[in-house]
């Protein structure tokens, strides 16, 4: 696994200096992965994966080499490069059940990374997708279901800029109540991107606890030293 610096993951940058998605241990054994954030992110978020995008009625064509490489949707008139690195599964349709992960696009095709060609192509009258994006990141959102919590960010992140959050390892959380000290904690408060204590009746299927806390928080809306574990 990567080694970074303590100073490294204390940064943000404008620019990416780590591979989206690349994780990381730092000297003292916490673990790290590297993000994008679509929206500013304040130290001590949670962050969450970027809403997932469907896509339908597309077409796919090969490469010179015959790999289905290109998944396209006539018209879309996307941002170029703005899916790189996003995963897609075909969920609809002729094809139906093949994952991929996205190499660059254009205004209209997906271009696939070659170890995922497809092997069945799909066809315009029915084929559909959805893309998710595991490494761009927003905060948590005020919602009690689960989130699938990517990390919590150790120094804030500007929106459409880079750094790194914390899976697993000493940091800090705002909450929005008092946390218990050894006692779990999750996503869910009033307010985006904070923890609430985790519940005692809930389980895996309705919560996402993200480690336990080993110092209280002062007040509400304030930071907890807690000890992230997002699985």
């Amino acid at each position: 696994m990567m080694k970074i610096s303590m100073q490294s993951v204390r940064q943000a940058s404008t620019t990416a200096l780590a591979g989206i998605g690349q994780v990381a241990n730092t000297p003292d054994g916490s673990t790290w992965i590297y993000v994008k954030a679509a929206e500013a992110i304040s130290k001590g978020h949670v962050v969450v994966p970027d809403t997932a995008v469907g896509v339908d009625t597309v077409s796919s064509s090969s490469d010179q080499q015959s790999r289905v490489v290109y998944i396209t949707e006539a018209s879309a008139g996307w941002t170029v490069g703005a899916y790189a690195n996003a995963w897609g599964l075909v969920d609809s349709g002729t094809g139906v059940g093949q994952e991929f992960k996205v190499k660059d696009n254009t205004t209209d095709t997906l271009i696939l990374y070659p170890e995922f060609a497809l092997s069945t192509a799909l066809a315009v009258a029915d084929s559909d997708i959805t893309l998710v994006f595991p490494y761009l990141v927003d905060k948590a959102a005020v919602t009690s279901d689960t989130q699938q919590a990517t990390g919590i960010a150790q120094v804030a992140i500007a929106s459409g800029s880079y750094g790194w959050v914390l899976q697993k390892g000493n940091g800090v959380a705002i909450a929005g109540e008092a946390l218990t000290a050894s006692a779990g904690f999750t996503t869910g408060d009033d307010t985006e991107g904070q923890v609430i204590k985790a519940v005692t009746a809930e389980g895996a299927y309705d919560e996402q606890n993200l480690g336990y806390c080993r110092v209280a928080n002062e007040s509400v809306d304030k930071a907890a030293l807690v000890y992230v574990n997002v699985m």
